[in-house]
């Protein structure tokens, strides 16, 4: 239940006409809400008032009915505490049968509407993938434009004062970043009685620029840092200089930077101090009612932050495979700021993880609102941090309790953890990468029986390992991209000081026009004093339709990741080189196709 549909229950709960399910939803709603609390109050001390005054009204005394006026209505006196219990203590007439006539117009004209905001929501979107990044250059160097976030609000407020008909009103506590294109409004215990017919979004606000745009051939007085003062019409101004012409003079330059204080003789018209929705609404409904603003607003943006601890590294016996097996919890975060001009007091904050396919940077279809409205905390949850969610091909990660994001703040929540997690570590050779040394990649496995097992947002992952005093240090960081559960992640570290690696071409020739043969040969050399396990990346053309790896003159295991990506996987003894040779053949008229050996 709303507080409109509570508090017409509410003469019913104090008269004790109110049972079942439907008094206990109002009992609900009352624990939560302390306006319809301090309502049901006052009808309680009304109810009181009457009981005193009755106990000494006549016994037999006609009824007695005001005389009758435009769109009034007759009604029984407990019926009239529900509508105007704020008067009964003075309006209590002490005849037999109690009337009362309540005028159901609207509140008067000449009070001021008012807008007090409830509640309010932000679904904040992830950074889409592949977003253009611009650069362009101003006053003090070169500036970056990317990503400025994207989210979709929903502010529920309450209006009073509000007459029937045709009425401006004045939204404010909008962001300076929101797209009006995209502003959707709606009562919310009678919807379609509340509509915007007209609306405009006033941003020119009174900043010193503003103020001096629009003072143009009119008059300023400046008063100088040194002293003295200068009083005439501005005729022009840019970033170093305002050009004044005093009067019966000719025009005078003024160093910006000379000047302690400009002085005007009004505030221009048209300037506002903050961002306002300016609308002409339609109103069919009560003067006092609740209603909710739905929109999109540039400059709110999120993103995952991970952080691993990593405990001390496991090195696989003698004669095991070759690889080593790390423990470590990982913690992730999601890091909001808010850029957008406006602060969120208590605001439910829900964060979609996914690339959202945005066609202009400027607004969105309607569609996203029906998609991004789904979800969201039952009642009663008791889960203070992230539940997520899966709609749609998107991730859902709604924060349990309310939160304030302040304008010009970066926050950040927890999203997911994850405790004991085993990560193989490996090294990979890229020859295409780095020419002489191994990248260190450790690999997780996102499943419920590894520790973890939740879709984990793209981001940023910092890694932490204990040094020979056991102290975390900070090692290396790399990115992740959205990664379901169960699925493999690859973090790619820094690259190895005790690995190096080579490659050459030992062999190439033509077979036809379209047709070619070619051999590699790469020798890597472990410095540890455990053994490893390498992985070599051979990248061949798309066209390549046979291939074959030897180690020592014998044939070696390789295996096809994907078009173009062949992985070989070299185990080597500690303080041990090897060599490997892969050779390929490809057509580019014909070819294509490359398949791993255990594949054929």
């Amino acid at each position: 239940m709303n507080c409109d549909q509570v508090r017409e229950k509410l003469i019913d709960l104090v008269y004790g006409e109110l049972a079942g399910p439907e008094a206990a939803a109002v009992e609900e709603h009352l624990r939560g809400c302390a306006a319809c609390r301090a309502e049901l109050a006052r009808l309680r001390r009304a109810r009181a008032a009457l009981a005193k005054f009755r106990a000494g009204e006549p016994e037999a005394a006609p009824p007695l009915t005001l005389p009758a006026a435009p769109r009034r209505i007759a009604l029984p006196y407990r019926r009239w505490i529900g509508a105007a219990a704020a008067v009964a203590a003075v309006a209590i007439l002490a005849v037999g049968v109690w009337m009362m006539q309540v005028d159901t117009t609207p509140a008067a004209y000449g009070k001021e509407v008012e807008i007090k905001r409830l509640n309010v929501s932000l679904t904040i979107l992830s950074e889409p993938e592949n977003w253009p990044t611009y650069y362009y250059y101003g006053p003090r160097g070169r500036y970056r434009h990317g990503w400025r976030g994207l989210a979709l609000v929903r502010d529920q407020r309450m209006v009073r004062n509000l007459k029937r008909g045709e009425t401006r009103v004045n939204f404010t506590d909008v962001p300076s970043a929101i797209l009006p294109d995209t502003v959707r409004m709606q009562s919310l215990a009678r919807k379609g009685r509340l509509t915007i017919l007209e609306q405009n979004y006033q941003y020119d606000l009174a900043s010193s620029e503003a103020i001096l745009r629009k003072h143009i051939d009119k008059p300023v007085s400046v008063l100088f840092k040194a002293g003295g003062t200068v009083s005439g019409k501005l005729l022009s101004y840019d970033g170093a200089t305002l050009v004044i012409q005093p009067a019966g003079e000719g025009p005078r330059n003024v160093a910006r930077q000379e000047i302690r204080a400009l002085t005007f003789a009004a505030l221009p018209e048209g300037l506002l101090s903050r961002p306002t929705l300016v609308w002409l609404v339609h109103n069919t409904a009560p003067a006092a009612q609740q209603f909710e603003v739905a929109y999109m607003t540039r400059g709110i943006k999120w993103r995952a932050d991970y952080v691993l601890k990593l405990r001390p590294a496991k090195v696989a016996p003698a004669g095991a495979k070759h690889e080593i097996i790390d423990t470590a919890d990982l913690v992730g975060y999601a890091t909001v700021t808010n850029n957008s001009g406006v602060t969120y007091e208590d605001a439910q904050l829900k964060l979609l993880a996914g690339d959202v396919n945005l066609i202009r940077p400027e607004g969105l279809d309607h569609y996203l609102y029906d998609v991004l409205e789904t979800g969201g905390r039952r009642r009663g949850s008791r889960s203070w941090g992230f539940k997520e969610k899966s709609f749609f091909e998107y991730h859902l990660y709604t924060l349990g309790r309310a939160t304030t994001i302040r304008s010009a703040e970066t926050k950040q929540i927890e999203l997911v953890s994850g405790s004991g997690l085993k990560l193989r570590r490996g090294y990979v050779y890229d020859r295409q990468v780095n020419a002489t040394a191994a990248r260190v990649v450790s690999e997780l496995l996102n499943s419920e029986a590894n520790g973890l097992g939740r879709p984990l947002p793209k981001g940023v992952v910092r890694l932490y390992a204990p040094d020979p005093q056991g102290l975390q240090s900070y090692v290396s960081q790399t990115n992740i991209d959205h990664t379901p559960k169960n699925e493999k992640l690859r973090f790619h570290w820094s690259y190895a000081f005790d690995i190096a690696c080579s490659a050459k071409q030992i062999g190439y020739r033509h077979h036809s026009t379209y047709d070619h043969y070619e051999k590699w040969q790469y020798h890597l050399r472990n410095r540890k004093d455990h053994a490893v396990t390498i992985t070599v990346i051979a990248r061949v053309p798309a066209s390549t339709y046979q291939g074959n790896c030897s180690r020592g003159g014998k044939d070696y295991p390789w295996h096809v990741r994907k078009v173009g990506w062949v992985e070989i996987d070299v185990p080597i003894e500690a303080n041990s080189t090897a060599k490997v040779e892969f050779s390929y053949r490809c057509n580019n008229r014909t070819g294509g196709g490359l398949k791993s050996p255990h594949d054929e």
